[in-house]
């Protein structure tokens, strides 16, 4: 009896100890699950954020990315200002693109004004309207203060263009410099309230902003059409008009500066042409070039209306060993067999303030030397309806510029060069002979005083793309960013 209370008794003791041990096992436990819990959900967060930042900085990256194709499509379409900066003070630059209803103030607004005022001339009459708001829109990219401003993207994405710099002091092989396009993307979780605000610290208020910059070069070529892409400059080059009086052009046809998908006809240029490849009319996008400035200090002769032979007995030639000489007029009498010669083997240029109307002779026989007698006009005198008229038999070897002047070519003599001008065969008394070669192409671009042939700008692929930190003290649009790679000098590469 007294053996069986005892085992009761160890038995209840034992019961009460073990008790004693589970209770702080179990909260042991219950603390080790709730340790492992916030653990899980913790890192579930950090995912989390992780996600969302992974998130935001890409979909900024894709603002960049927008960014950057609708400016080379901006560029695509107004290639002109692919080679300008983006910012300047003064002078070519997006910041002062558009086109004026009075008179340019600087070259860009010239090309720019000339563009739109020949887009609607052909199959897409709305296309003037297109160009200028592709203009603007570039000019909109830019600020008078350097701080360019955000452009929304729609979905709380933005870019904004730092800055473009077109470099042109190592350009690509066959290229004519290098853009260098700076520009930043950024992504919010709420709309953007100031788009003009550029601080480094602008997005405070949003703590899953996220905002990348991005350095993109890209090569700058030049894509000229055939006729400006021989050793000789085209035969005929006329900014309004056709040549369609019946005479013929052995040589590259340039007519109706417009846009480049109008048709031409191909009827005045003689079959087969001689030219390699063969000759032909065409329209391009491109305008005429600014005359030479007229030297000072050179012999000015007012009218020519006699015969008179150049370089005349003690003139002087430019250290370059050219004879130059201002003319108001050449008015000359083909019935009493008056002309201008131009002694074979010198070099003449005349600049010219009026009208030409007679004979010039100027023959080298064989060996050729279109391009030792240049003829520049440029109607100083104010004519209302400034023209060119060369006549007689005589051989004429020369090049002529006059933008604004009707030209024409009447008699037998042949005339070997170019000529550029307003229009051709619109003069009454001065009717080219049907059916006969009025000009033949033989003036080599070298051999111009000055250079005159026009570039025809397209954008290349992208030759390097790369990210580089926002800086804290501002943006500098106007230096190129370090991010720009170094490219090695091409070699010199042949003329085509």
């Amino acid at each position: 009896m007294n053996w069986s209370m005892n085992n009761l008794l160890y038995l209840h003791l034992m019961a009460n100890k073990e008790k004693g041990f589970a209770l702080p096992l179990a909260l042991l436990i219950g603390l080790i699950l709730m340790v492992t819990g916030m653990t899980m959900m913790m890192r579930a967060q950090g995912d989390q954020s992780k996600v969302i930042a992974q998130r935001v900085r890409s979909d900024s990256l894709t603002s960049s990315e927008t960014g950057v194709t609708r400016v080379r499509d901006l560029l695509n379409s107004v290639r002109v200002m692919a080679t300008v900066d983006s910012n300047c003070d003064s002078g070519d630059c997006w910041e002062n693109a558009e086109v004026p209803s009075g008179n340019p103030s600087n070259d860009l607004q010239k090309q720019l004004k000339k563009l739109v005022d020949a887009a609607p001339s052909c199959s897409n009459p709305d296309y003037a309207d297109t160009l200028k708001a592709k203009i603007s829109e570039l000019r909109s990219l830019t600020s008078s203060s350097g701080n360019n401003p955000w452009f929304d993207l729609g979905n709380n994405r933005y870019y904004r263009v730092v800055g473009y710099n077109f470099d042109d002091t190592n350009p690509p092989p066959d290229g004519l410099g290098w853009g260098v396009l700076t520009l930043e993307g950024l992504s919010r979780t709420s709309a953007a309230e100031d788009l003009t605000n550029i601080n480094i610290d602008r997005d405070s208020d949003d703590n899953a902003a996220s905002r990348n910059r991005v350095v993109v070069t890209v090569g700058i070529f030049n894509s000229p059409t055939p006729a400006f892409n021989r050793t000789t400059v085209p035969a005929l080059w006329i900014s309004e008009g056709t040549a369609d009086d019946g005479a013929k052009f052995e040589g590259d046809v340039v007519e109706v500066v417009a846009w480049p998908k109008c048709e031409i006809k191909q009827d005045k240029i003689p079959t087969p042409s001689t030219g390699t490849p063969p000759y032909k009319a065409q329209v391009v996008g491109v305008f005429f070039p600014n005359l030479p400035e007229t030297p000072t200090g050179i012999p000015s002769l007012g009218d020519l209306t006699s015969s008179e032979t150049f370089p005349r007995t003690g003139d002087t030639a430019s250290p370059s060993g050219v004879y130059e000489y201002i003319v108001n007029n050449i008015n000359l009498d083909e019935e009493d067999d008056e002309k201008i010669t131009i002694t074979p083997g010198q070099r003449v240029v005349f600049y010219v303030k009026g009208n030409i109307n007679g004979v010039i002779e100027h023959n080298c026989g064989a060996e050729g030397c279109s391009g030792n007698l240049q003829i520049y006009a440029n109607n100083e005198l104010g004519s209302t309806a400034p023209q060119i008229c060369l006549r007689g038999d005589q051989r004429l070897e020369a090049f002529i510029f006059a933008p604004d002047y009707s030209l024409g070519k009447t008699g037998t003599g042949d005339f070997i060069g170019a000529a550029w001008g307003k229009n051709w065969g619109q003069i009454a008394t001065c009717g080219s002979n049907s059916g006969a070669v009025a000009v033949t192409q033989g003036v080599q671009w070298t051999e111009l005083i000055t250079n005159l042939r026009p570039q025809f700008p397209q954008l290349g692929k992208i030759a390097n793309w790369c990210q580089e930190p926002i800086p804290d003290d501002g943006d500098t649009p106007t230096e190129p960013s370090k991010c720009v790679p170094t490219f090695s000098t091409p070699s010199p590469s042949p003329s085509p």
